[in-house]
Parts: structure tokens; C-alpha cells; sequence
């Protein structure tokens, strides 16, 4: 019996919102849900035969454009994603409208305003920027103060001023990556949380679950790799540096030529040793989960998401294993039906 057997959407239906405007004549539905730190993406394309006031109206749309698309499935109608639209394109020939866009981070994508966060944490930014669009928070708190050390003795995070920082996202994404944190839109919430303060599914996958399935292993360069960290805190005349080791296996080929180790240093200021320590420990847990993923095709279902991991087992001993998913892209269409495409990457110890 199939992993998924209960979580299968049988006789799928697909519907669409456009602004409160109930839409039933969709083609095609591609749904992309990434992960940290990448705006997960739709396209959407709806007929307009018989439909000549929908396309009418449509064709007057201005101004923000917000969509949600639903499935229905055996439980009922389902939310499958909730975003913006980034543009819409109308084929009068042939009767088509596609519409492409975004999940709510679009908003802090194009947001660049000119601002400084003064003695602030990294949760206090992201509270204030979630507020500031009306978006529910699931931010875990930190406690330290980040950006830079200015005269009178404060920390300061510039944004569009002076800086490499020219959006919220890109803010946020930075602020993510220095506390070692998932960051993504989940509908209308803002998560900027601690990748074990979120709740994750488990599923096994099987021969029988998939129709397609490919294993890809990454090479190294070198049988051994550093990540050091190096940060300073100027008011303190404080400096350190962590280091991370990566040992991959030895090569069994005799004459293979001995590398130089590969040396990757990560450079930013005003962090504590445990700060550092993460940063570093992240770094190395994305370059060994690179170190061997899988890319699944099967039928379409609505159980898994992005940070799940899944089981692979039945494919053989030098790649069953346990694989945490990456991003996943749904597609339906009135002709192929509903089906999915999963890539994951190796789990590593810091998300056993």
C-alpha cells in the first residue's frame, strides 16, 4: 500500500480568488513552495470562453491584485497558497489570462525605504517590519543587539542608507542567516523562528509512491574544509574567531593528489562567540546537506512542505536515507491531473 495513500488528491478540482472574485475556470495551476529565505512563487492560467465579463473585468484591474488558489480535495476545498500577483497577461486570441506572482514576501522584497534600527534586536526588527504590513508574527525573541558600532555607543542596522541593504527582505534575510534562523511567509505570517521551534511532519517514500526519482551526489574539491568565522566588537576591543572542520572520505584511488585544504572565512562584525559559533555550524550543515540530494516526481498530495523530512528507503544502500525537503512545486492541469515535484537535501546532524 502506498505511503501517501490517504494523503492523495483524487479527482482534484482547482479554484481561484482574485480580489474576492471567485474564478472556476483554471487550465493550469504551478505552485512553488521554497525555503528559507526565497519567495515561494504561483502562475495561474484561467480560460475566459463564455466568460466575457470576467475578462472584462479583469482587464480593468489596477492596483494590488491579491490571489488565493484552492483545491478540492476529498476533505473539502483547501487553501493551496495565498500571495500577490506580480503581472497579468491576456491572449484575446486565444482566451487565456495568466497571472504570475509571489507569497506575501513580495511586499517586503519591494519595500526600500530609507531607515536605522537603533539598539534593537533581531526579533524587534522583524516585529516592527511584520507590523508595519499588517502581517501575523511567529518570530522566536532574541536577545542581542546586532549592526554596527557608531559613536555614543549603540548598535545600528541601516537600511537603504549608506548600505548593501536595500529592502526589508533583504534585511531580514541577513538578520536570519547571522541567528542561524528559517525565514519565510507562511500565508499571512511572518516566520523568522528558530528551525527547531517549528513544527515538522515525517513521511516515508517508497518505490510505489513515486513515478520518477533521481539521486545526485556533489564532489568535493577537497577531502578537507574550513568555515571560519571571524567577528569584532569595536566598544569592547574584543576580536574572535571559530572555526568549523569538514573531513570528507578519502579517495581509495592511489595516485589521487593530495589538495590543499579548502578554506572559507565568513567575516562580520559585532558578534558573540555563541552567535559565531551558529553562524558557522549553519554554514557547514547547508554544504553537507549539499553533499547528496534527491529530486522525487510523484502524484500530488497536500501533506508535505518545505523543512518536512522524508525516508527514502527501497532505492538502495548508498542512498536510502533521510532527506529534508527543500522546496516543492505542485502543478495541476486539466489534462495531466495533479502531480508534484519534490527536492530535498541530505539531513544533517543539526536537523536530526
Amino acid at each position: 500500500m502506498s505511503t501517501f495513500a490517504r494523503e492523495l488528491v483524487t479527482a482534484p478540482k482547482v479554484r481561484a480568488e482574485l480580489n474576492g472574485m471567485p474564478i472556476n475556470t483554471i487550465l493550469r495551476v504551478d505552485i512553488t513552495n521554497t525555503g528559507s529565505t526565497t519567495s515561494s512563487r504561483f502562475e495561474l492560467m484561467m480560460s475566459t470562453v463564455g466568460e466575457a465579463a470576467l475578462s472584462q473585468w479583469i482587464g480593468l484591474l489596477r492596483g494590488i491584485v491579491s490571489v488565493k488558489i484552492y483545491i478540492r480535495s476529498q476533505s473539502g476545498d483547501m487553501l493551496m497558497f495565498q500571495g500577490l500577483a506580480d503581472s497579468i497577461s491576456t491572449d484575446p486570441i486565444n482566451q487565456i489570462i495568466r497571472i504570475v506572482g509571489r507569497d506575501y514576501s513580495s511586499v517586503m522584497i519591494g519595500s526600500a525605504y530609507q531607515a536605522s534600527f537603533c539598539n534593537q534586536t533581531a526579533s524587534e526588527i522583524a516585529n516592527y517590519i511584520a507590523m508595519r504590513h499588517g502581517l501575523d508574527q511567529n518570530i522566536s525573541t532574541t536577545s542581542t543587539m546586532v549592526g554596527n558600532y557608531q559613536f555614543g555607543s549603540y548598535n545600528q542596522v541601516v537600511l537603504n542608507a549608506h548600505s548593501k541593504i536595500t529592502s526589508e527582505w533583504g534585511l531580514l534575510t541577513q538578520l536570519a542567516n547571522r541567528e542561524g534562523f528559517e525565514l519565510f511567509v507562511d500565508g499571512r505570517t511572518l516566520v523568522f523562528a528558530a528551525w527547531n521551534s517549528l513544527q515538522t511532519d515525517n513521511a516515508s517514500i517508497g518505490p510505489g509512491d513515486v513515478t520518477g526519482i533521481a539521486f545526485y551526489r556533489n564532489c568535493p574539491i577537497s577531502d578537507h574544509t574550513t568555515v571560519t568565522v571571524k567577528s569584532w566588537i569595536p566598544w569592547l576591543n574584543t576580536a574572535l574567531s571559530h572555526t568549523n572542520d569538514m573531513v570528507s572520505e578519502l579517495s581509495d584511488v592511489a595516485d589521487m593528489p593530495t589538495f590543499a585544504t579548502a578554506e572559507i572565512a565568513i567575516v562580520t562584525p559585532n558578534l558573540t562567540s555563541q552567535a559565531a559559533e551558529r553562524l558557522g555550524a549553519h554554514y557547514v550543515t547547508n554544504l553537507n546537506g549539499g553533499a547528496l540530494t534527491v529530486q522525487i516526481r510523484m502524484p500530488g498530495e497536500l501533506f508535505l512542505k518545505p523543512r518536512d523530512t522524508i525516508s527514502v528507503a527501497g532505492f538502495g544502500v548508498n542512498v536510502d536515507s533521510d532527506f529534508r525537503v527543500g522546496e516543492i512545486r505542485r502543478s495541476y492541469s486539466t489534462t495531466s491531473g495533479f502531480i508534484q515535484r519534490i527536492q530535498a537535501s541530505l539531513v544533517t546532524p543539526a536537523y536530526a
